[in-house]
């Protein structure tokens, strides 16, 4: 039985949620995708950002910044043709 993806998961980020059962518990998003052969992950906790939506947040801003798509500076969106 293949396990259901959480709702609140977007490409390279997962919700990370355990059940209430358990001894200890996490909640937050975990980026993660492959650099070459490695893979990166990072953990963004509810309680360490302030809730669910600031995790999220962090977790978007990270993945932007780590996979190259923040915004271009005007010095290498030009490049001089010689």
């Amino acid at each position: 039985m293949r396990k259901r993806p959480n709702p609140d998961s977007e490409p390279n980020i997962r919700r990370i949620d355990t059940k209430a059962r358990a001894k200890k518990q996490t909640h937050g998003f975990q980026v993660h995708f492959l650099r070459g052969s490695n893979a990166v992950t990072k953990m963004f906790s509810d309680s360490v950002y302030g809730g669910k939506e600031a995790a999220r947040r962090a977790a978007r801003s990270f993945r932007g910044k780590a996979m190259g798509r923040g915004k271009k500076s005007k010095s290498t969106a030009r490049r001089k043709r010689r």
